[in-house]
């Protein structure tokens, strides 16, 4: 692989990953009294995206991304000095995370210490994934007709002209092939590898009705082209165990639980979220195309229903019930997108929702009863998201000290020589999704050389650029708020992505950057919002340099140098999303918006102290 050169691989975070180079707990930066180890740099540099910046070594890149940690931190402290972590909003935001954590915890104590995979499991996977069944199915949802149609075969019917009578034949004009790990389930696949060609199996039964096979054929492939990969025969197995003790644990767990939803509740929710979307739509019509749950509807829903009914039980529990306000922080965290406004689409997905919401409940509050928030790993997940949680309120508190009002703009058009706008402009090609898969799907085409404006024009879902497919066109960099300011460091033809943004996530190229100074030859009035925008990034960009180095004096900081250079980090940029235990994902670590600008204002003022 070529130096330098950016790779997109998206891994699923199964397990811990552990810095092997040094010892983690070795400091490479510290915050007044918090401290950023090897292991948490390491994690968080290689689990997030970095640009394709050929211009930089990769140990500016690190000193970079170290500095925008650190800031994270600093804001963090400053948050919790302010009492931020006793907000209601904060309270609300961490709590179905933290939930998250223990039913992961949970997973962990009772179905991942369970599995065992032995030399014989993997001897018998490998040679199945070197074999091919062709077969050919009879299915049924009732019991007494699939053993009637099974006593026919005993008695000599044939096989192909019952199937032939059967809805199932219009489906299989040639017989289907299984191959190792296809099946969903292990008892069904192993019967059909011990089946002899040209027979037929008893009835078999799963959750989507009763199976009759017939093995038409089995192809042994050529050693070396297996179905599977190795690897790929190990995690089969484990994903296939961790399934059944899943839900063998699930059983024993929910059996006998009786639970009943809030009708008054539940049975108008579909049409206020589908009036919120729409809401939000014709606020911002160039939103994505897809529809998701976000913070405006939060917010919107939240002044429909009124304290009253979010405060009462979305679900009839005995003891502390879960509330309809839990459940709107719980969809902010969890996927819930729509294709469209349709509210047969609506009612389908909410019910999947309700009931994933009052499992998943069940399940944290069985790990909590067991003591599982005190466990190491939970405390230090909790910690690093409760960091970027609270940096995520003091950035709030930049943005607001950053407001322009009429009167600012005026004043600063007034001061501009000759009436100009001047500025960075660039144009950005865009792949925007708001769904994990697509996310994934597209980075691997990247990596793969798929060119850049023809993925745009396929996968972008921006509802503003989809008919200049994908293309922003020139703007100054102040308009384009976190991805323009990304953009500035950037040079044509590199890739930054994916950016964690409003309702999704970015993937952008750059395909031209240059100075430029329009003349304000319309009135004041005309050009006011570019005026506005121009000076609320600049006030923003000084408050937060300005105030993060004072955050850095005020709590003091400490720079490991040689620590971080003798770091070994891999040069594949990875972004990385963590499956939970017991169902849901998140990204592995919380996304980190480059800011590392405030250290040359910390640097000076250093040097002007006595």
């Amino acid at each position: 692989m070529k130096k330098n050169v950016l790779l997109f691989l998206f891994v699923l975070l199964l397990q811990g990953y552990f810095c092997q180079a040094q010892k983690k707990d070795e400091p490479v930066a510290k915050i007044g009294n918090a401290v950023i180890t090897a292991d948490e740099f390491k994690t968080r540099y290689e689990f997030l995206p970095h640009p394709s910046m050929t211009h930089k070594n990769a140990d500016s890149l690190k000193k970079e991304f170290l500095a925008s940690l650190v800031a994270e931190k600093l804001w963090a402290l400053e948050a919790r000095e302010k009492h931020f972590d006793t907000l209601k909003l904060y309270r609300n935001m961490l709590k179905p995370l933290e939930k998250m954590f223990l039913r992961d915890a949970l997973f962990k104590q009772e179905v991942e210490s369970r599995i065992k995979i032995t030399d014989l499991d993997l001897i018998r996977g490998k040679v199945r994934a070197q074999t091919t069944l062709k077969v050919l199915i009879i299915s049924s949802v009732d019991s007494s007709e699939s053993y009637t149609i099974y006593k026919q075969l005993k008695k000599g019917a044939s096989f192909d002209s019952l199937l032939k009578m059967r809805p199932d034949y219009a489906i299989q004009n040639e017989p289907v092939p299984i191959t190792f790990g296809k099946m969903e389930d292990e008892w069904m696949e192993d019967s059909l590898y011990k089946m002899k060609p040209l027979t037929f199996s008893k009835p078999m039964k799963n959750k989507n009705g009763w199976f009759i096979f017939k093995l038409v054929d089995k192809i042994n492939l050529v050693p070396g082209e297996s179905s599977s990969a190795p690897g790929n025969v190990k995690n089969i197995i484990k994903t296939r165990r961790s399934k059944q003790y899943g839900v063998e644990f699930l059983t024993r767990l929910l059996t006998g639980v009786q639970l009943q939803f809030n009708e008054r509740i539940v049975t108008d929710l579909p049409d206020r979220l589908l009036q919120s979307f729409k809401k939000r739509q014709e606020i911002n019509p160039a939103d994505s195309a897809n529809l998701h749950f976000t913070e405006f509807d939060l917010g919107y829903l939240s002044s429909l229903y009124g304290e009253d009914l979010l405060a009462a039980p979305i679900a009839m529990f005995e003891h502390d019930a879960p509330t309809l306000n839990d459940f709107f922080y719980y969809l902010l965290v969890e996927d819930f997108n729509a294709k469209r406004a349709s509210k047969q689409i609506i009612v389908g997905l909410l019910q999947k929702k309700l009931n994933d919401f009052v499992q998943h409940e069940l399940i944290a509050r069985e790990a909590l009863r067991r003591g599982l928030q005190n466990l190491p790993e939970v405390k230090k997940d909790m910690q690093m998201w409760s960091d970027n949680y609270l940096s995520q309120f003091m950035k709030r508190v930049f943005v607001d000290s950053s407001r322009v009002s009429d009167e600012d703009a005026y004043q600063y058009s007034l001061q501009k020589t000759g009436n100009q706008l001047t500025g960075l402009k660039v144009n950005l090609v865009e792949i925007f999704s708001d769904n994990l898969d697509s996310v994934q799907m597209i980075l691997k085409k990247i990596s793969e050389g798929n060119d850049f404006k023809y993925l745009a024009e396929r996968y972008n879902q921006r509802k503003s650029t989809l008919t200049q497919k994908g293309e922003f066109g020139w703007q100054y960099t102040f308009q384009l708020g976190e991805i323009g300011k990304i953009a500035e460091a950037m040079k044509e033809g590199e890739v930054y992505g994916p950016l964690k943004v409003e309702g999704g996530y970015s993937i952008f190229k750059l395909l031209g950057r240059r100075e430029a100074q329009d003349s304000l030859k319309e009135s004041f009035q005309a050009s006011q919002g570019q005026v506005k925008e121009e000076l609320f990034v600049k006030r923003l960009y000084e408050n937060v340099n300005e105030g993060t180095a004072g955050f850095a004096r005020k709590y003091g900081v400490s720079f490991y140098d040689q620590t971080l250079k003798k770091l070994s980090v891999t040069e594949v940029n990875m972004f990385v999303y963590r499956f939970i235990g017991f169902g849901g994902r998140i990204t592995g670590v919380p996304t980190v918006t480059p800011n590392y600008e405030w250290m040359k204002n910390w640097q000076n003022q250093k040097k002007v102290l006595p």
